[in-house]
């Protein structure tokens, strides 16, 4: 077997798709009220750390 090596996606290309992935979450969103938009805001921002643990969480789907 031929190991093959994997190509790095150049950093432009990567930015590219995630302003893609963006743009197409927001058209399937529809309107979304400013409240709304702050909260996705600061979890972007703030990521995993401010989410809530154990009872906080809620029930497990």
């Amino acid at each position: 077997m031929i190991a093959t090596k994997r190509q790095a996606k150049p950093l432009i290309a990567k930015l590219d798709t995630i302003a893609q992935f963006e743009a197409e979450a927001r058209r399937l969103a529809g309107r979304v009220s400013e409240n709304q938009l702050r909260f996705l805001k600061v979890a972007k921002a703030k990521g995993k750390e401010m989410e809530p643990t154990g009872r906080m969480a809620g029930a497990r789907a």
